[in-house]
């Protein structure tokens, strides 16, 4: 991969947490001001942090970005199913799959940055 795509990669991904930070902080500012009820906006978070993982499985970059960006994926779907209580899961039931789905991101970034030091 050369530097330059790596630089629009690493622009992209400054950009998207960028905007991330303005809207979560405009939403906490209107908040504290009672324009609006922040919790009604929870929701929003998982597809935040969905959209990021997306991005960073489309862009490309080294394995270990897709490796990330799925455990994103999972990690918002986590967080999903936690605040909505889905299947009986909570924050308190379910926390340990976030440890499982870690060691998987760092294990699959591993064996796909092998890979591609093999070719």
């Amino acid at each position: 991969m050369s530097a330059n795509s790596e630089t629009q990669r690493h622009s992209k991904g400054n950009l998207f947490f960028g905007l991330t930070l303005i809207v979560a902080g405009s939403v906490f500012l209107m908040d504290r001001l009672d324009v609006i009820q922040a919790l009604d906006y929870w929701f929003l978070l998982p597809a935040m942090i969905a959209i990021g993982g997306l991005v960073d499985i489309i862009s490309p970059g080294k394995p270990e970005h897709i490796a990330k960006g799925c455990f994103s994926l999972v990690f918002a779907l986590w967080l999903y199913v936690s605040i909505e209580h889905l299947w009986g899961w909570s924050f308190r039931t379910s926390w340990p799959l976030l440890l499982i789905a870690f060691g998987i991101q760092h294990l699959v970034g591993g064996l796909l940055a092998a890979r591609d030091t093999q070719k």
